[in-house]
């Protein structure tokens, strides 16, 4: 059994833009900074005059600087959480029990907020090279993730090409919701059309405090920011999926909502499904209420049922073992789940994969599945 853990991560390293951003970017690069005063204030960055993560008591709050320079597992033989320490990262997944990882990144998930869309472009692709560098350095082992400009759609084509082609990355990631512009907007169609093209899927990743959010942004402490970022970005990305129609337009088409467990799917896409039938019923005429008739409420003719897509195994999420996983893969399917370690961030669970393969409650084939086949069949490895 082939174990993908299908979510990993790595801390970018400080001295990343000194080396790799192009020269006419290098003196708007991103910096990092020591807020004074608390242990874990080391390690933000800066761009565009914007702290990330998020300082306390602003609005969407996140955790603290990123202090790459150390462990933060006592388990771990990788000096640091970047990607410059290969061999230590090869034998930490060994103690996972993992055989391949897929690396994503950790504080640029903020890249959809940066204004100057030539910046924007040019940190994607310093991040892309960087970790296609380092991957290079165990390519049974480890694949990389790459980063877009996803606010200036023709620029995340360009970029997800060449990553995809030249680089060898598997995949590319977005944010659920590009600031207050949703996915479903026209001007995104054509970087879903590419990635159909491109074959490329596509990892939906929220990072708490890193970008704006509507929900989190309600709040100025990191419990409730954590809380309701990374669900609702999800389930705002799958709502804008199901109801662009795209997935019956492009078949090559999918989507993983990472970071957030498993059983959220199953009454989200009940959810959504419920307004599909009602648009549906406004479109043959059965008006619901006065209005509901009119242009806003009706979907493309390609609108379907978002658990078409999730038990064809092309919408994916995560899973936490100690969900109810026998009720979620009777109602969801064994395609839908996705191992995912986090590795190394402080949620890390070393024996995750050990304890999914002494579940009594799955069958062999399930755990196959969810611990590498349906990994292996999302990103093409």
């Amino acid at each position: 059994m082939r174990v993908i853990d299908s979510d990993g991560h790595f801390h970018e390293p400080h001295y990343l833009f000194e080396e790799y951003i192009e020269k006419e970017y290098w003196g708007k690069r991103p910096r990092v900074v020591k807020i004074q005063g608390h242990s874990m204030e080391e390690g933000r960055w800066v761009v565009e005059g914007k702290v990330v993560p998020r300082i306390p008591l602003s609005k969407g709050v996140g955790a603290g600087g990123f202090l790459y320079l150390s462990p933060r597992h006592k388990q771990m033989h990788m000096k640091d959480s970047s990607l410059d320490d290969i061999d230590g990262r090869v034998k930490d997944l060994a103690l996972l029990g993992v055989d391949v990882q897929i690396i994503y990144p950790t504080a640029f998930a903020f890249i959809s907020d940066v204004e100057d869309k030539g910046l924007a472009a040019a940190i994607c692709r310093a991040h892309n090279n960087y970790v296609a560098e380092r991957c290079k350095q165990a390519p049974d082992k480890l694949k990389g993730i790459a980063l877009v400009p996803i606010q200036d759609p023709p620029a995340a084509v360009e970029e997800m090409r060449r990553a995809i082609k030249d680089l060898g990355l598997v995949a590319a990631t977005i944010p659920g919701i590009v600031g207050n512009r949703p996915l479903h907007s026209p001007e995104f169609y054509p970087f879903f059309k590419a990635a159909n093209d491109l074959d490329c899927p596509i990892g939906f990743h929220a990072v708490t405090g890193m970008h704006y959010t509507p929900w989190a942004d309600c709040f100025t402490d990191f419990f409730s920011t954590h809380i309701t970022c990374m669900p609702f970005s999800m389930m705002v990305a799958l709502m804008s999926l199901t109801q662009m129609g795209i997935m019956a337009e492009f078949p090559k088409l999918r989507c993983a909502f990472l970071e957030i467990d498993g059983s959220w799917m199953h009454y989200w896409a009940g959810w959504v499904n419920k307004h599909v039938s009602d648009a549906k019923r406004v479109s043959a005429g059965h008006h619901l209420e006065p209005g509901w008739g009119e242009s806003p409420y009706l979907l493309p003719a390609t609108t379907r049922d978002p658990m078409e897509y999730i038990k064809s195994g092309r919408f994916l999420t995560g899973y936490d073992e100690h969900e109810d996983l026998r009720y979620l893969l009777d109602r969801l399917g064994a395609k839908t789940f996705m191992y995912a370690s986090d590795y190394p961030h402080s949620d890390t669970e070393w024996e995750r994969v050990a304890t999914t393969k002494a579940l009594e409650t799955i069958s062999a084939e399930e755990k196959s599945a969810i611990l590498g086949e349906n990994a292996a069949r999302f990103y093409k490895i």
